[in-house]
């Protein structure tokens, strides 16, 4: 059975959204309920989320390590088991398509 995959949702709760409702304000604790309901109907226990909030996270190396891998890419960021997949805007939809293509992977 392959490794599940880890998925962490970068974000800075201190950028203003997009004025027209570009996409999911990751932020809102029910965007990331709805998107770890949706992982685990879909995957069941195959995939993992975490949601990280840049000005609220604890100071750590794991911290220092994400900042420079996402450096200069547009906020939110989706990293699938650590790698950047997706910078900028994004949707549950695409977040899941983003597992599915990481799990196939694995096969």
């Amino acid at each position: 059975m392959p490794k599940p995959v880890r998925i962490t949702i970068i974000d800075d709760s201190t950028v203003e959204l997009c004025d027209a409702n570009c996409g999911v304000d990751w932020s809102k604790p029910e965007s990331v309920d709805l998107a770890r309901t949706r992982m685990a109907e879909r995957f069941g226990d195959r995939a993992k989320l975490e949601y990280l909030d840049l000005p609220k996270a604890r100071r750590t190396k794991r911290l220092h390590d994400i900042k420079t891998r996402i450096a200069g890419l547009p906020m939110p960021v989706l990293l699938s088991n650590g790698r950047p997949r997706i910078a900028g805007e994004f949707d549950t939809r695409q977040l899941l398509d983003v597992i599915e293509a990481d799990l196939e992977a694995e096969l």
